[in-house]
């Protein structure tokens, strides 16, 4: 699960990187390729049948998860990485929402103190716009907030497709079957021919998500779940430690109180799903 939040957390350095210079529609869709190249040979061995039974749930899936990824990509680069990192994993508390919309799971008191909780969290470690004299991009933090609920949204679709059986390659296959053609018509008036630097952060990029995935499953595999999914959070210590070093970001006492409240309304919400099962 370290290995996990740590390769996630290189492949954000990489979108940053690769972002200073090339449009996130391109890095995306780049990642997109690679993912669904990777994917069909899995599929292609194991002999599975590519496009599943429940198609438009497993678009809807797709769609989810491409918009999100859009969206967290973009909020990676007009964020700090250590201030985006955290934003994002609000998602937890917006799959619970979901599941009880979704999937009927009943709604708590614990996820009802969580959302708020959760939401003023990120208003402090933004440093309390509006009533000090810090200002903030608020179309920034809309699509940061909304990459968060769609990869929320996105999780909750896994979730009710594996529960009617589909295989989880052709879940994860829908992903970007759904990403390349949705964004291949803004690519051509997007496109900025990378450098053979610019490719390496792209190929990075693909590598550390791959990574991130399979040290995801064989950590949920080997740890029960209630050890495991906090693991994951360090992602957010080593997002912190790397955006100081590499990228010169500045940590104040509010973005760590405002870490902490996020972190800590996170495990009021998983608290609570494990209690349940």
């Amino acid at each position: 699960m370290v290995l996990s939040a740590a390769s996630f957390c290189m492949m954000t350095v990489f979108v940053k990187l690769a972002g200073e210079t090339l449009p996130t529609i391109q890095i995306v869709f780049v990642r997109g390729l690679f993912t669904l190249a990777l994917t069909w040979i899995f599929i292609y061995r194991k002999k599975i049948k590519p496009f599943g039974k429940h198609k438009k749930l497993l678009a809807a899936r797709g769609l989810a998860g491409t918009v999100a990824l859009f969206l967290v990509y973009e909020s990676i680069n007009r964020f700090p990485l250590s201030e985006a990192t955290v934003i994002q994993y609000l998602y937890p508390l917006f799959t619970a929402v979901f599941a009880v919309l979704l999937l009927s799971e009943p709604i708590t008191k614990n996820i009802i103190i969580g959302l708020c909780s959760g939401f003023f969290g990120v208003y402090c470690l933004l440093d309390f716009p509006i009533v000090s004299q810090n200002s903030i991009d608020i179309m920034s933090l809309i699509l940061a907030v909304s990459g968060s609920i769609l990869t929320g949204l996105a999780y909750v679709l896994v979730k009710k497709a594996t529960n009617l059986n589909e295989h989880p390659l052709v879940v994860m296959f829908f992903f970007p079957l759904f990403t390349v053609p949705v964004f291949l018509p803004f690519i051509f008036s997007n496109w900025n021919t990378p450098s053979i630097k610019e490719w390496s952060y792209l190929i990075l990029v693909g590598i550390f998500t791959q990574l991130g995935q399979l040290f995801l499953t064989y950590g949920y595999k080997e740890l029960p779940a209630t050890k495991a999914a906090p693991i994951s959070y360090v992602q957010v210590l080593f997002a912190t430690i790397i955006g100081i070093f590499f990228f010169d970001e500045i940590i104040d006492i509010n973005f760590i109180i405002g870490s902490v409240i996020v972190l800590f309304s996170i495990k009021m919400v998983i608290s609570n799903e494990f209690s349940k099962k």
